[in-house]
């Protein structure tokens, strides 16, 4: 009985064994010796797979064969047999004069151009999102961090150092053997999500969350789902894996980015396709892509698609197609992505940022030996699969509002068991089941989940308490008025309600012995669009010359580096009423009235009518609309939430002073227009531009006309003038030299990618030039203060090198042109700047 266990046991053994088995290999021209990207390795007629960018392949066989194909355009199709103790093929292809039957070459010109071309023409009939007027579809996916444990050697590692030609043990390394239990029992990360995807060819593509699970956490991160690791579909210009977008192999501009060769014909769907590879024609410091794609024969439609990036890091991503023959289109079914570990040392982009890996040294093997050279490092992955199902075409679908990419259901994460089983597509197995288990454990354990809210709102600018928030930009400042401005305010948070909002701040001014204080409130009148009304009152000072567009996000820093040298305000009493709406989710609205009564803290005199105002009272209409059409925007139970931020970007806004209403001295209007723009091709830097333009007319005193940012200190040394450098202002432009009641302004920066020095020490260049034009009426209405026009155009131009020395760098700017003034010494600003940077 023991003997017929044992035989089966040992018979369970071998066949396991067996199914596990793999065989690998490399495809290279027999004559060059280089590898052959993308060759078709065939184990029968219809099944098989494709070498990788680097000519390499692997296949896991669940029953036996006796011989592989590889076929390769241009080149001798060739039969391997399979020996039972060879797992490693080392195949060379020679070249051949054969082309493909329907391919027809005019001029000799390479014959796959010619589709690309086709395909790219037929993009309008052939791409889902142009050709139907709607579809609707669900989806799942499911994002993995793991190991398989089968590849991890799990024995102890025995790490030994050479003496006098002698090895000595120093120690027992369990990290392998650790690692390859805990992968055993789960994975080291595990999301997952079912979404409803609906399009209109009128109100473009919503995808709506329907539930969604992290490991870990009870409340999804969100910022996470705003991630688009990768695109719908191969068929828009850009193609984005992981928030980077990159040149679509069937963009518009593709031909001249990409080199393209046909590589085989092969049959998907009972369809015949090309099979076409594609590399960037400029190899630069940063990956770019290269992959497949397979294109019908009769339409030029895409029947799958793959990208890949070689670098630091490894990312392959797969789309495949299925052809609708009721609608005559090619639908995405499925993709997947996958992300490991690189052989090279290229960068590679992930969400917009280029990712650089400093590798470890190799240890010295004449002083050091392992029994075990594995690394961990070396078998971790990330997986994600999503699968789409329950597809209708051409049917009615209904899309709330406009602009919105994703929607979270409110009850998103709290899905039950029953409901996810309804649309998984893939089973979660015992090891998925296993890493909820761990991970909730430890993150509940290590307290996570409040750590993220508490950095979220620091970010912000808020502290969390139970139902206030703490607002952390009262708590410090300084400027040249006020001395230092010490202070507290606050906001109530959604667990006092998320109906009504109240908040309040005090501040008092160490040099002019004075308080300031301001209260407010407000109410949602509908959730979806965002809109708010509220009302608040302030007791304050306000820089001379400044204006905001109210439509602004709230703004936090650390300290704002114009603020320190601003010593022109006047002080406020103002009453206001405000309605907020979201009119798309691209397009935010603000209507304000007021009612101000303002004096000024320096000596001024305004004259009107005859009569010199140096106290008046403005009541004012303020409407504004803040417009970014290329960014994209999330709405969770929290509310909208930015998570890409497109250009070119606009602001407008129009004021209306009355002086008929409400006791106004003043009538006059004023437009303001703002348009911010960034090109960040791939490894190359950032470049910004930015557009600030105002027009005034009327009865307008100078604490509404315009400056333009100015940030010198009225100071006559080189030296007396250092400070820290603003963001966006005019370094050399002395403080209320000009004033302005129609300007222009316009701003180019470019940033260089950083230099690297060291590890560490990587420093970062930007080029800036600045110019502003503009002018004042009637400059003799304006008592007491002295100031000038920009009727002739004010130029700057220079540098700045910022993280010198922990986030602090240096700006060097030089003032130019018909403002230019006799002393070189005076034209120079020299100024410190400081970038915040939280290290991820």
């Amino acid at each position: 009985m023991k003997k017929s266990v044992l035989i089966f046991i040992l018979l369970l053994t071998s066949i396991a064994a067996f199914a596990q088995q793999k065989i690998s290999g490399v495809v290279t021209d027999k004559q060059s010796k280089e590898s052959l990207p993308f060759a078709n390795i065939y184990i029968s007629p219809t099944k098989g797979t494709i070498t990788d960018a680097e000519g390499k392949f692997t296949i896991y066989l669940k029953s036996e064969i006796t011989s592989i194909r590889i076929s390769y355009i241009g080149y001798k199709t060739v039969t391997i047999p399979i020996e039972k103790n060879t797992t490693y093929f080392k195949i060379q292809l020679e070249l051949s004069q054969e082309s493909l039957d329907a391919v027809v070459l005019y001029n000799k010109e390479n014959p796959a151009l010619q589709i690309i071309r086709d395909a790219i023409d037929r993009k309008k009939e052939n791409d889902p999102e142009r050709k139907l007027n709607s579809f609707k579809l669900n989806s799942y996916n499911k994002l993995l961090v793991t190991a398989n444990p089968d590849s991890i050697n799990g024995q102890l590692d025995s790490i030994f150092t050479k003496k006098d030609g002698k090895l000595v043990f120093k120690e027992i390394d369990s990290s392998n053997y650790s690692f390859k239990k805990d992968m055993m029992r789960s994975h080291i990360y595990l999301t997952e999500k079912v979404s409803e995807v609906s399009y209109s060819s009128s109100k473009g593509k919503r995808e709506k969350v329907l539930a969604t699970r992290m490991a870990g956490f009870k409340e999804p991160i969100y910022e996470i789902l705003g991630i688009k690791i990768q695109s719908f579909s191969f068929y828009q210009n850009q193609y984005e894996l992981f928030g980077t977008s990159y040149a679509s192999p069937l963009a518009n501009n593709a031909l001249s980015k990409y080199n393209y060769k046909i590589l085989d014909t092969v049959i998907n769907s009972g369809r015949e396709s090309y099979m076409i590879y594609y590399n960037p024609k400029k190899k630069g410091k940063t990956s770019g892509l290269e992959g497949i794609l397979y294109i019908d024969r009769e339409s030029y439609a895409l029947q799958k698609g793959i990208a890949e990036i070689k670098g630091v890091i490894d990312i392959k991503a797969v789309q495949n197609f299925d052809y609708n023959k009721t609608f005559e289109v090619w639908f995405p079914t499925d993709k997947e992505i996958q992300i490991q570990k690189g052989k090279t040392d290229d960068s590679v982009s992930l969400f917009g940022a280029t990712v650089n890996v400093q590798r470890e040294k190799p240890q010295d093997s004449t002083t050091t030996v392992r029994s075990n050279e594995q690394k961990v490092s070396d078998f971790i992955f990330l997986s994600s699969k999503t699968q789409n199902f329950d597809l209708s075409i051409n049917e009615p679908v209904k899309i709330r509002g406009r602009g919105l990419a994703i929607e979270i259901d409110e009850k998103a994460h709290n899905r039950d068991e029953m409901y996810w089983n309804q649309f998984r597509t893939d089973s979660i197995t015992q090891r998925g089941k296993e890493t909820y288990v761990v991970l909730d454990s430890v993150v509940a354990k290590d307290g996570v989940e409040k750590d993220i809210y508490l950095a979220r709102k620091l970010l912000r600018g808020y502290y969390p308490t139970k139902y206030i928030d703490l607002d952390l930009r009262y708590l410090l400042k300084y400027n040249n008025y006020e001395a230092f401005r010490l202070g507290l305010g606050g906001v109530t948070s959604a667990n006092f309600s998320t109906k009504y909002k109240l908040n309040g701040y005090g501040v008092y001014g160490t040099r002019d012995k004075d308080f300031k204080f301001g209260f407010g409130g407000a109410a949602r009148l509908d959730k979806r669009t965002e809109t708010w009304f509220g009302m608040s009152y302030t007791d304050d000072l306000v820089e001379t010359g400044s204006s905001r567009f109210i439509t602004d996000r709230r703004a936090f820093s650390l300290f704002e580096p114009r603020l320190f040298n601003i010593d022109l305000f006047y002080e406020t009493k103002r009453l206001t009423v405000n309605l907020e709406h979201q009119i798309t989710a691209k397009m935010q609205a603000n209507l304000m009235l007021s009612k101000s009564n303002i004096a000024s803290t320096y000596d001024y005199g305004f004259v009107n009518n005859g009569d010199v105002f140096s106290a008046y009272d403005i009541t004012e209409a303020i409407f504004s609309v803040q417009w970014n059409p290329f960014s994209e925007y999330m709405q969770t139970r929290h509310g909208r939430t930015e998570i890409k931020s497109g250009f070119p970007q606009f602001a407008f806004q129009a004021t209306q002073s009355i002086n008929t209403f409400f006791g106004g001295d003043f009538n006059f209007t004023k437009l303001d227009l703002r348009i911010a723009h960034e090109i960040s091709p791939i490894g190359k830097g950032v470049t910004s531009f930015l557009v600030k333009g105002g027009l005034g007319f009327g009865d307008i005193p100078i604490s509404h006309l315009y400056h333009t940012s100015p940030n010198n200190p009225n100071k006559d040394e080189v030296l007396q003038r250092f400070s820290i450098a603003g963001r966006n202002s005019f370094e050399t432009m002395y403080f209320n030299e000009f004033f302005s009641d129609k300007f222009v302004t316009l701003q180019a920066k470019h940033q260089f990618k950083p230099f690297k020095i060291t590890a560490k020490f990587r420093p970062e260049l930007i080029l800036i030039s600045r110019f502003a034009i503009g002018d004042a009426e009637n400059i003799d209405r304006h008592l007491g203060q002295q100031f000038s026009s920009l009727k002739h155009g004010y130029s700057e131009s220079g540098f700045e090198i910022n993280k010198l020395f922990k986030g602090f760098g240096l700006s060097f700017m030089y003032r130019y042109g018909a403002y230019s003034l006799p002393q070189f010494e005076d034209n120079l600003s020299f100024k410190f700047t400081f970038y915040f940077n939280l290290g991820f």
